[in-house]
């Protein structure tokens, strides 16, 4: 299994994007659209987060991740749709069991 250097989790909302790097603890809020995305490459490249070596876990809307999701194959960025309440149940050694279960190989 690939080991990742940044793991950045991704609350979806219809309207906002909040934006969280753990290994850094930084957070950002960006809108949802091309203009929030571009907005959260600089953020990126501000605190040299390393896009192609980061795994982005996202929340399972049903729909307003969609912009989100077309985002990441655009630029090419390995990404998981997890449901929301299996991120919310998901604590310590039960997240990294379930993220594991998660992740491409």
């Amino acid at each position: 299994m690939k080991k990742w250097d940044y793991t950045i989790g991704i609350d979806v909302s219809k309207n906002t994007l909040d934006v969280h790097c753990s290994e850094i603890n930084e957070h950002i809020q960006i809108l949802n659209s091309s203009e929030g995305f571009k907005h959260f490459l600089k953020w990126c490249r501000l605190k040299q987060i390393a896009l192609n070596s980061s795994f982005i876990v996202l929340e399972h809307t049903g729909g307003y991740e969609y912009k989100l999701i077309q985002f990441c194959e655009a630029h090419k960025l390995q990404y998981a749709r997890i449901p929301g309440l299996a991120i919310k149940r998901s604590l310590g050694i039960i997240r990294e069991k379930m993220i594991k279960l998660m992740l491409p190989v």
